[in-house]
């Protein structure tokens, strides 16, 4: 332990009372390392505290003798000192032992990891759409290199790395915001209404584009990725790692390659995780989609509470304030009868009641539930019930029931209405640009179908000529509504009746992906 201390003294000054001290003098020192400065004497490196600590009077008031830091630093040996002897003209004035001071090499590094450190807890992150296509693109040409069968393995490896290092910023990005938008949204209070439902507007924008990316992009993406794994790429990696695997030290070129390609496939399984599905376990993309979509309910339910406040005279905050001066109002000296009323009235809360019973039958009398406990014969209760309660059984306790046919019954159920979905959305399309006259019957699907697409192309703002155009949230379905001659009038028909509007031609356009 001894010695262990004896390592970590450079990082002593971070379980200090005086932190934030020895930081800010380290950060004059690094500064001026930075601008290729060689030393600082004690006066330039007070003064420069002292200016950082401008705008805040109590820290500055706080601040203790720099001095004291420097000498503290030094035994630490985050910093490096030699005698100041530019200006001792007088034996005094070399006497007082003024020192010039930098960063030794070891301080310089925590110092800027400290700082980086600081850096990533503050950065909010963010849901980087404009990387999916990245990645898309760069698997796209990995398949291509795999596929090859002449081809260089080097192309493969550079395409590899695109995909994994656009992955890797996605991921740590995408965490980031998560946790900021966790932090943000779990305030029990939200102090200035104005302020959040400016923020609700910038989030709920900022992820309803990114989940139309995402759903764009995830399934393209697993696709790529299952057939790279078809293609040969896991058995490849070790030829791949090879090409450039660095010499170290001690370690044969073997074990070099073997511990990259070891690497290069982790980070491949992280790109896997995200987007494809292993058993039971949902893609990180879909819980990420999930979140997102949970985010956006909350803050919408947020907004509504708070223009109810706004808004609503009567609220549950003001109903409590008349209350509590209700009670304040009572004399308490006239036995509380009052207040107990109140209370009674206000919460329900009244006092217990005995346990009726059956009496025996020869007494002829049942213990009422309205006679009091000092005024009734105890009930009997037989020690089964006592230990067992009312609904026990003898025997051993039933076994907890297997879900997972119910989960598999469900999975086939909702595979069953994906597949008829799916039909009636091919069945709207296939029929090309299509006058709502032109329709006829549908069926229960397809009147689903088509209802809900013209409830949200209806939604959207006319374009010249007053043409429509909009997706589905989940981007498969391109809507097209074109204006008929004006005065044309359509009808169609549906199974709970006939849906009388003005003549459109309607085209739907599903762009194909792969379900999982």
């Amino acid at each position: 332990m001894a010695a262990f201390g004896g390592r970590m003294k450079i990082v002593a000054y971070l379980n200090h009372e005086k932190t934030l001290f020895y930081r800010l003098v380290l950060d004059v020192l690094l500064d001026e390392e930075a601008r290729l400065g060689v030393h600082l004497s004690t006066a330039q490196i007070r003064q420069r505290v002292q200016d950082e600590l401008a705008s805040e009077p109590d820290l500055l008031e706080a601040l203790p003798a720099v001095e004291g830091l420097l000498e503290d630093l030094n035994g630490w040996r985050n910093v490096n000192r030699i005698h100041n002897t530019r200006h001792t003209t007088t034996p005094e004035e070399y006497l007082q032992r003024d020192y010039l001071y930098q960063l030794t090499s070891a301080g310089a590094r925590v110092h800027r990891e400290m700082s980086r450190i600081d850096e990533d807890m503050s950065d909010a992150g963010s849901l980087q759409a404009s990387m999916l296509p990245e990645v898309l693109s760069s698997l796209a040409a990995l398949l291509r290199a795999i596929r090859e069968e002449d081809g260089d393995l080097s192309s493969a490896l550079g395409a590899f790395r695109r995909t994994t290092e656009g992955f890797v910023r996605l991921s740590e990005d995408a965490k980031l915001f998560v946790q900021g938008l966790n932090g943000s949204l779990a305030s029990e209070e939200i102090r200035d209404p104005e302020v959040f439902i400016a923020y609700k507007n910038v989030v709920v924008g900022y992820l309803q584009s990114f989940t139309v990316v995402l759903h764009q992009s995830a399934a393209p993406i697993a696709k790529l990725i299952i057939q790279s794994e078809q293609a040969g790429l896991l058995t490849r990696l070790t030829e791949m790692a090879a090409l450039e695997a660095a010499p170290v030290l001690g370690v044969s070129h073997e074990e070099v390659v073997v511990r990259e390609a070891q690497r290069m496939r982790e980070l491949w399984e992280g790109l896997r995780g995200w987007f494809v599905a292993a058993g039971e376990r949902l893609p990180v993309a879909e819980l990420l989609l999930d979140r997102a979509s949970d985010a956006i309910a909350f803050i919408v339910m947020t907004v509504g509470h708070i223009n109810d406040q706004r808004f609503r005279r009567a609220s549950r905050t003001a109903d409590l304030v008349a209350l509590a001066g209700w009670f304040d109002g009572f004399d308490v000296t006239g036995g509380g009868r009052e207040t107990t009323s109140l209370w009674r009235t206000a919460f329900g809360s009244y006092s217990s009641r005995h346990l009726g019973h059956p009496g025996a039958f020869e007494d002829d009398c049942d213990a009422r539930p309205e006679v009091a406990w000092w005024q009734s014969e105890p009930a009997p209760v037989s020690a089964e019930l006592r230990s067992r309660g009312p609904r026990a059984h003898a025997g051993p306790p039933p076994r907890v029931r297997d879900p997972r046919r119910a989960k598999s019954l469900l999975a086939a159920r909702q595979k069953q209405e994906h597949a008829t979905t799916e039909a009636a959305e091919q069945s709207l399309a296939g029929r090309g640009p299509v006058r709502l006259s032109e329709l006829g019957r549908l069926d229960s699907a397809e009147a689903e179908v088509f209802l809900t697409c013209l409830g949200l192309v209806l939604s959207v703002r006319k374009r010249s000529g007053g043409i429509r155009r909009t997706r589905t949230p989940d981007g498969r379905l391109l809507i097209t509504l074109v204006p008929a001659a004006e005065g044309e009038t359509a009808a169609v028909e549906l199974r709970g009746g006939v849906l009388s509007t003005r003549d459109f031609e309607l085209t739907l356009l599903v762009e194909e992906r792969e379900r999982r």
